[in-house]
């Protein structure tokens, strides 16, 4: 532990630190944000829409909170899960440390930004890879660096030459996920060597892919022991020191890995985890038996590579984050046709076999804080003295 971390910690649980929004307040902009973004061009009429949100939203200034919901407005995106939990627990930690300035660099001049900043800023091929950054400009040696890359954690906090990098957490959230294929047979192919090996093989052994197709599997009565081992792994994979969320009481909190191995108090629970039968991600077919099996359950010929299945037996597949925007037909929860790829003929829909696509089942590691700030300020009251 460098001594940046061990004044983080001491930081966090020693000072008086408030979060500027609460979890449920970030919720309801999240939900209002959902509702609403695509009605209108206009940001400043999206932010009338409700105006007491509307106002939450401008209060926060220009901070990462604010640029974010700003900018995929503007692209007409969603948020991404769990964006503006990031923002508020960095802006937090801004607050803490005094940090006046943050600074969008998707639009900021870099020359406007101290030098010695700019330098942690870019990678080996001079790229920027951070969205904003947090500094005063009366004093350069504590600032905050946010980034938005999925496969890797989200901050580093500079204090005095060190780094402190940080993961934030919603307090329930996801810790890892990956997809994988299965065979002919349902079971899942696997690595033996993964850290979630076994997770993987519980599911194998207990059923398989096609009898459960259209639900979800849950994992139950994880051990104590593997839940340390799949949290080390996130913290080993990702490679950040501590991890940053909010209690019950929405108060800042920090966690590292010493902590969840050494305290007498169960600090995460991976309660929740499961394998999503049908994943996210579409694929050129890879069971081609279950496939032809699936499309004569539903009543279909397969005639060369023409398909045909009564319309009736096909239901709409939505388009991910759009309201009621059909995007395909499903012969059942794992296989779909885009609906470019489908026409009707009298009472069939009728396509090409090649153009069916195949999703492919997702597992993910769950997570929740379920203890309180002040019981982890005791267990870093006795480690930092």
């Amino acid at each position: 532990m460098n001594k940046a971390l061990k004044t983080f910690l001491k930081d966090v649980y020693k000072k008086e630190v408030k979060m500027v929004l609460t979890r449920k307040e970030i919720k309801k902009i999240e939900d209002f944000y959902k509702k609403n973004y695509e009605k209108t061009n206009s940001f400043k009429e999206f932010l009338k829409i409700d105006v007491d949100i509307g106002q939450k939203i401008k209060d926060m200034g220009n901070t990462g909170f604010y640029f974010e919901i700003n900018r995929q407005f503007a692209d007409k995106k969603a948020l991404q899960p769990g964006s503006l939990c990031e923002c508020v627990l960095a802006q937090t930690i801004a607050k803490m440390y005094n940090l006046t300035i943050c600074a969008d660099l998707f639009h900021s001049y870099i020359r406007d930004i101290p030098a010695n900043i700019i330098y942690c800023l870019r990678d080996d091929d001079n790229k920027i890879l951070a969205r904003y950054v947090y500094y005063n400009p009366d004093d350069r040696n504590v600032f905050l660096i946010q980034y938005g890359n999925p496969t890797s954690y989200d901050a580093d906090l500079y204090i005095n030459g060190e780094i402190v990098k940080i993961e934030f957490k919603d307090q329930v959230s996801r810790a890892g996920e990956d997809e994988y294929f299965f065979d002919e047979n349902g079971k899942l192919i696997y690595d033996k060597n993964s850290e979630y090996a076994p997770f993987l093989e519980e599911f194998n052994n207990k059923t398989d892919v096609m009898t459960i197709m259209g639900n979800n599997y849950k994992y139950d009565n994880i051990s104590p022991e593997l839940e340390k081992k799949v949290l080390k792994k996130y913290f080993d994979h990702l490679q950040f020191d501590v991890l940053v969320s909010l209690d019950d009481n929405s108060e800042l909190i920090a966690v590292t890995i010493d902590c969840l191995n050494n305290s007498n108090t169960k600090i995460i629970s991976t309660e929740g985890t499961e394998i999503k039968i049908a994943g996210k991600n579409k694929y050129k077919v890879f069971t081609p038996d279950f496939l032809d099996t699936s499309i004569l359950k539903c009543g279909g010929i397969i005639e060369d590579n023409k398909v045909s299945i009564p319309i009736s037996n096909m239901k709409d597949r939505y388009a991910r984050n759009k309201d009621n925007t059909i995007s395909g037909k499903k012969i059942n929860p794992l296989f779909f046709v885009k609906i470019e790829n489908i026409k009707q003929e009298n009472n069939f829909y009728v396509f090409n076999i090649n153009d069916v696509r195949e999703l492919k089942p997702t597992f993910s590691i769950h997570i929740r804080f379920i203890v309180s700030k002040s019981v982890l300020k005791q267990y870093y009251d006795n480690i930092l003295e």
